[in-house]
């Protein structure tokens, strides 16, 4: 893992000088969290996971979103695959709270400029921190990174 000290800065620079990294014209991205079903729910979109043929069906509300996030952190799980860590605001996590506690064994969709990039199945009530593990391809980390720390620039 780099140290901190050595990426800092070029994050700095990639925040200060979006051009550089080719952010400049680029919005924001966006980030939802939705439950899904492996089933088709009518007036739920299908969608697909990563990794996978089968289709998901994503429900149109998001429970949570974006601006529910306070901090993102990333690193490997126990198996060297990227994980993600989401500290939420006070209202994400009573959001959280809620949606996880009454859908427990069900999935829920992270959503990522309209595509799926994860869709866990709830396996305990979560509140401010969420940690997720999966297959995250660099792309979809840097983007998820931008979600939250571009949001806050705003």
């Amino acid at each position: 893992m780099p140290h901190p000290a050595r990426v800092l800065p070029l994050i700095a620079f990639a925040l200060l000088f979006p051009t550089a990294v080719g952010w400049a014209d680029d919005p924001a991205p966006t980030l939802e969290f939705r439950l899904a079903e492996d089933t088709e729910t009518p007036g739920w979109e299908q969608m697909t996971e990563p990794g996978s043929e089968k289709p998901i069906f994503v429900s149109p509300k998001a429970s949570l979103n974006g601006t529910h996030v306070e901090k993102v952190s990333f690193y490997k799980d126990g198996r060297g695959n990227p994980s993600i860590g989401l500290t939420l605001t006070d209202d994400g996590a009573k959001l959280m709270e809620a949606t996880t506690s009454r859908n427990l064994g069900k999935k829920l969709a992270i959503v990522l400029d309209g595509e799926v990039v994860s869709a866990p199945t709830v396996r305990s009530t979560v509140a401010k921190e969420v940690q997720i593990t999966g297959r995250f391809g660099k792309e979809d980390l840097l983007k998820l990174f931008r979600a939250v720390v571009l949001r806050e620039l705003e």
